[in-house]
């Protein structure tokens, strides 16, 4: 007869056993881990993290109603800093997850990791790589590529599917009206945990400005941005875009796309519709969005929505800064869904906005998602120890 302490894959073949349990949060997973060694390996085993991100995020679009929300806290944002939970459509607090005395800048998120740091003298310290659904960060060694007064450093975060490691990478973007003969991109890899310069003669000369249109949206692959073609006859202060802006994670390589064409006066904006970047067009009487479709091997625009705007909803998106992320929420009726910019939703069918949270000194969101990454192989801070996470 056997025990009845036997192994549960005596029972269940592997495969369904798997299957179940990429169909569970964060939190159940962490529980699982302390049942047993032979649990354990398969919760950290990093086909399996993988494998989850993908089915449980990707697939089930369980946190599509969930975003994060860093705010500024005090003048200036001298006060610190406040991470926290919130629902897409209302942005009303579900759930704290730090609050630190110290301001920090949300550089853009992949696969539920966010790439934070804190701005001191306007350079970039204490770079971390952070996973709110574990409350884990990992702090990454200093950039090798030193701040110098012609060049604005940017750091972008990815994910490389082809081997299932993720990457920052740091971009150094030349500032109006300087010439540099030669410039080098920085790639930190979490698999190696370490910088390595990338000096390929890369040609950077459609990069100028482009650090002005931030935030950086990543999809299929790639991070993108919005960039203006520094051959159009304008000022340093026409900040309209002209280029999306596209760099591949896995050839560290850029390209560069002519954007729809747009009234002079629209605010535009790029976003994510479902895994596609999205590029929003908006003037006081009118609405446009396309969506970037890869056919073909060519990427295209193509026409998504077009429709009345108001003039309410152009101020709402004027107002906020060039590097305030656009979000999309599908509301349950779905009319067309909800624009999430600052502390303001915009309804694309209605026109109608509305102020949606208490405004703050900054107010960055972020898309939410659940991983196991940095759980297990690396060498993390635990909240409670942190000295940036005080507060659970």
């Amino acid at each position: 007869m056997k025990s009845k302490q036997s192994s549960s894959n005596e029972y269940i073949p592997p495969k369904v056993f798997t299957q179940i349990l990429v169909n569970l949060p964060v939190k159940s997973l962490l529980r699982f881990r302390c049942v047993c060694k032979s649990w354990r390996s398969i919760l950290d085993d990093p086909n399996f993290v993988d494998m989850h991100i993908q089915f449980y995020n990707h697939q089930k679009k369980i946190n599509s109603d969930k975003i994060l929300s860093l705010e500024g806290l005090g003048l200036y944002g001298r006060g610190g800093c406040l991470l926290t939970l919130r629902k897409a459509d209302t942005l009303c607090k579900t759930g704290q997850i730090f609050k630190s005395p110290d301001s920090y800048y949300l550089h853009g998120s992949c696969n539920s990791l966010l790439l934070i740091s804190r701005p001191q003298n306007f350079l970039y310290e204490g770079m971390r790589l952070y996973n709110p659904s574990i409350r884990k960060s990992l702090l990454l060694p200093r950039c090798p590529l030193l701040p110098r007064y012609e060049c604005h450093t940017t750091y972008v975060i990815g994910f490389v599917p082809r081997t299932k490691d993720f990457k920052v990478i740091a971009i150094s973007l030349k500032r109006p009206g300087v010439v540099i003969p030669e410039m080098r991109l920085a790639v930190y890899t979490l698999c190696d945990q370490r910088w390595v310069v990338r000096d390929n003669g890369f040609n950077f000369d459609c990069l100028s400005n482009t650090h002005s249109f931030g935030p950086y949206y990543f999809s299929e692959g790639a991070t993108h941005w919005l960039g203006k073609d520094p051959c159009e006859n304008s000022s340093n202060r026409d900040w309209k875009p002209t280029h999306l802006v596209s760099l591949d994670f896995d050839t560290e390589s850029f390209t560069f796309l002519k954007l729809p064409h747009a009234s002079p006066e629209a605010q535009r904006r790029l976003f994510l519709l479902g895994e596609s970047i999205a590029f929003f067009c908006i003037s006081p009487v009118s609405l446009k969005i396309w969506v970037l479709k890869q056919e073909s091997g060519m990427r295209e625009w193509t026409p998504w929505f077009a429709g009345p705007s108001s003039s309410d909803g152009f101020n709402m998106f004027f107002h906020w800064g060039c590097r305030t992320r656009l979000l999309y929420y599908k509301g349950d009726g779905g009319h067309g869904g909800t624009l999430v910019y600052g502390n303001k939703s915009y309804n694309i069918a209605t026109c109608e906005v509305q102020s949606i949270a208490k405004s703050s000194f900054y107010v960055e969101l972020e898309t939410y998602s659940e991983s196991l990454i940095l759980c297990k192989g690396y060498k993390v801070e635990d909240i409670a120890s942190s000295p940036f996470c005080l507060d659970k």
